[in-house]
């Protein structure tokens, strides 16, 4: 029967991509560092190439910029227990899903976390980026380098990775974010100074706990 799929799927796809589907399916064993000494478990949900220590790094993409994830898996169907994680970081990935599946993904990171553990969402404040546009627009229209970083990239994201996955979906003003999560049942709810990427202001981080 095994031998029948795998057949299947090479008349359908062809033999070189059923072999990658073949190993993507595959299971594949789990590697992160340690834990920190305080023993909480940390997740950077949709890491990227930032793989930090401390966390369980969680990606789709088996490999960015030559980094590989802890995990590999869809943000939207994580096999981590219930009540499992002290806090949820996720640094610009948000804005990568379309809105109607925002509230649904948040509400499964909540599941994931414990009771009173934290969720960290950073992302472009499209509000900066709407500014930039405004203010400079010949600059802040160039999809290159600093000046795509203006509002472009926060709009649209980066197409230097020349990847759909990449691209922005949606986008978020502080108070826009802050009510998502208020939707989801986050509780203290609050705006914090970004710490990744560009940072204030075309940046914001948005804080709340389960």
């Amino acid at each position: 029967m095994r031998e029948a799929i795998k057949n299947a799927l090479r008349k359908l796809l062809g033999a070189e991509n059923a072999r990658k589907l073949g190993k993507a399916v595959r299971p594949r064993k789990v590697r992160w560092s340690p834990p920190p000494l305080d023993g909480k478990v940390r997740l950077n949900l949709g890491c990227g190439d930032k793989i930090l220590e401390g966390y369980i790094n969680v990606d789709f993409a088996e490999s960015r910029k030559g980094n590989k994830p802890d995990v590999i898996a869809d943000l939207r169907a994580l096999e981590f227990s219930p009540d499992y994680a002290d806090e949820i970081l996720s640094v610009h990935v948000i804005e990568h899903f379309y809105p109607w599946e925002a509230e649904d993904l948040l509400n499964h990171w909540k599941n994931i976390l414990k009771p009173g553990g934290k969720l960290v969402l950073e992302c472009p404040n499209i509000l900066t980026a709407a500014a930039m546009l405004l203010k400079e627009p010949e600059r802040a229209a160039r999809a290159e380098g600093k000046d795509g970083q203006l509002a472009m990239w926060p709009l649209y994201g980066d197409p230097a990775w020349k990847d759909p996955l990449m691209c922005h979906r949606w986008g978020y003003t502080p108070a826009t974010l802050i009510d998502l999560l208020k939707r989801c049942g986050f509780k203290q709810v609050r705006q914090e100074p970004a710490m990744f990427k560009q940072q204030d202001p075309r940046d914001m981080r948005v804080v709340g706990e389960k």
